[in-house]
């Protein structure tokens, strides 16, 4: 599009008897130049992304919840066309899953009904909520289009009427009647400012109207030279308005040379010109130099525009060989199989690490070629996706049935505790029970903890029934052991004060390990008051000669420093875990490494997944260190 054309003087307009008014201009720039009211801009969206590796009920609730929230809060074609866009594919997930939750609903009626499906009623509150959430959604598009289809009806209404009374004024002015005269400027006036507040009436006729109410206004104007002198001083207000309009333009136009920031300032020059367009006009001389002027500038910045655009197509090409490279690591993914839960989770682990570095990935894509390369890597993707949520079905079903098994070894365990009787060969039951539990498999995630402790708490009610006959005994017993550990204790820190006692050091830790239990509330603080005695013994013990030592019978690279008790080495492992857990992210990211093209933007994501390699290094060499903290004496 040029800017060679003068832009429409829209609202203010001069007598004809003095200065022929410019046409209206079919186009001036690149930026609109139509009497059109234009929508209220849209704000700015955060448009939510659907996880399409946990394509639950509930992820769907929620996401379609979150769209639902958009559009309600902010209305607008853009909102309605990007929310279209965004939830074609999650639309036709929701689609799948919702037939795949009525097939299964269908089957077990079947199974329960010998084979019929007669009287079958497929009711899922989770599935009617999403499907109201899209009925909703849809509604509101339809309401809002509906209100503005009627406000443009509403538009075309009232600008006819106007210029229908408009006319009605035109041909009755009167101009030999000051009184008249008056009346007749404050009612065109009132239909100037009505005529400005009305929306756009959109299409052929918009023009028409215009065209008509132009030429009224050229008419009511042409029949008052008493105002002449009012419209030469708008004339040179108008005038004044354009220079201001025009400076900062070409202020723009020189500026744009050197900025980083070009979409700030073509929306700046924008904006500045449709400000310039609703301008009154000049004298025609003095207006058509004003245009000049400003042409000159939306030139200057339009051609940086267009330069830039020719520039971003190797871009696009650069970013549609990077894709490319992407998209076949995903199909590769395609049609993972496996039986194995880890080989699940870092087989799922690689395909997010290549669709967060196709996210990372800036700019757009040349339209040939694009499009397909991203309906596959997406494709792709969902397939992935689709069959894991097949394999980890099986394994839920899997685990239902352990569940409901240990459902009901806990009821039989309960059920011996309600009778509240003890012997030996109920208790002999109850261990059964027990050894029954532990070869029952995995049970549901988020019963694991509750089911166990439903059970773990009947057993030991049934067996603090027999202890409790003999828990005096034993109550005696490890309040001597627990006497026995402080005597220790005590002689090991007489230890610290006299390092000729360290010959004993030996003899000490075997009697402390030959003790039994001690009560339950003292076993931490026992443990750590042994652990930091015994460490202080043996950083006591390397300051003593090496023949000392000797001559007292052991040997110092057998002795350690005590580790944190069982209590607190609990951490271990979850270290292991951990470690296992970085070596195989490590696998991961080296092996997709090695696909990268050498090219200058993938070699920015070479350079990121190097350094999360590193990373991940660094953690596991301290982990490493971590999980045998044990130091041993010199020789």
């Amino acid at each position: 599009m040029t800017t060679d054309q003068n832009p429409a003087e829209n609202e203010a307009i001069e007598p004809i008897k003095v200065e022929e008014t410019t046409p209206v201009a079919a186009e001036t720039s690149e930026m609109l130049a139509k009497e059109v009211e234009a929508p209220a801009p849209e704000k700015e969206v955060s448009y939510p992304l659907f996880d399409f590796a946990v394509a639950s009920k509930d992820n769907f609730l929620t996401y379609f919840g979150k769209i639902k929230d958009i559009v309600s809060e902010h209305a607008h074609p853009g909102t309605y066309k990007k929310v279209d866009e965004i939830t074609k594919e999650v639309k036709e997930a929701w689609s799948q899953l919702k037939q795949a939750e009525k097939q299964a609903a269908i089957e077990a009626f079947k199974a329960a009904n010998e084979g019929s499906d007669e009287g079958f009623d497929f009711k899922d509150e989770v599935v009617h909520a999403v499907d109201q959430l899209i009925h909703h959604i849809r509604t509101e598009k339809q309401t809002f289009f509906q209100g503005l289809e009627k406000a443009r009806e509403k538009a075309l209404e009232g600008k006819t009427r106007l210029i229908n009374e408009l006319r009605d004024l035109v041909d009755k002015d009167d101009n030999s009647d000051p009184a008249h005269v008056n009346a007749s400027f404050k009612a065109f006036k009132k239909i100037q400012e009505e005529w400005k507040g009305l929306g756009s009436v959109q299409g052929p006729m918009n023009q028409t109207l215009w065209q008509s109410y132009h030429a009224l206004v050229d008419r009511f104007y042409s029949n008052r030279s008493i105002f002449f002198e009012l419209l030469e001083l708008d004339r040179k207000k108008n005038l004044q308005a354009k220079e201001i309009i025009a400076a900062k333009l070409e202020k723009l136009a020189t500026a744009v040379a050197k900025a980083t920031n070009l979409p700030v300032l073509l929306k700046e020059a924008e904006e500045l010109f449709n400000e310039y367009k609703h301008i009154g006009p000049a004298h025609r001389e003095e207006n058509e130099a004003m245009w000049q002027r400003v042409k000159k500038s939306l030139d200057v910045l339009f051609e940086q525009k267009r330069q830039i655009q020719d520039a971003n197509k190797a871009v696009f090409e650069e970013n549609l060989k990077i894709k490319k490279e992407l998209a076949g690591l995903m199909h590769g993914y395609a049609n993972f199989q496996s039986t194995s839960i880890s080989e699940w989770n870092q087989a799922s682990k690689a395909v997010l690490a290549l669709q967060e570095q196709w996210g990372k990935l800036k700019g757009g894509l040349p339209r040939e070629g694009g499009k397909e390369v991203s309906h596959q890597f997406w494709a792709d993707l969902k397939t992935f996706f689709k069959h894991k949520s097949d394999f980890f079905g099986k394994i839920d079903a899997e685990r239902k049935a352990n569940l409901a098994a240990k459902q009901q070894l806990i009821e039989q365990v309960e059920g011996i505790v309600a009778v509240g009787t003890e012997t030996p060969e109920i208790t002999q039951t109850v261990i059964e029970l027990q050894k029954k539990w532990k070869e029952i498999g995995h049970v549901p995630e988020k019963q694991k903890d509750s089911i166990y402790a439903k059970f773990k708490a009947a057993c030991d009610a049934y067996f603090n029934l027999k202890r409790s006959a003999s828990k005096g005994a034993k109550d005696a017993e490890m309040d001597a052991n627990l006497a026995a550990k402080q005597a220790i204790l005590a002689e090991m820190e007489g230890m610290l004060k006299d390092a000729s006692l360290l010959a004993r050091l030996g003899e000490v830790k075997a009697a402390w390990d030959a003790i039994g239990f001690v009560p339950k509330k003292n076993v931490k603080d026992m443990q750590e008051s042994f652990r930091k005695t015994w460490n202080a013994l043996i950083d006591l013990a390397r300051t003593q000669p090496k023949e000392q030592l000797a001559a007292w019978g052991f040997e110092l690279k057998s002795l350690k420093t005590e580790s944190a008790s069982p209590e607190t080495s609990a951490p271990s492992a979850d270290s292991r875990k951990k470690i296992q857990a970085l070596e195989n992210d490590i696998a991961v990211l080296t092996n997709n490494l090695e696909f990268f093209a050498k090219s200058k933007n993938s070699e920015k994501l070479r350079g990121e997944v190097e350094k999360k390699i590193a990373a991940a290094e660094k953690e596991l060499e301290k982990l490493k260190k971590r999980l045998f903290p044990l130091r041993e004496l010199p020789l």
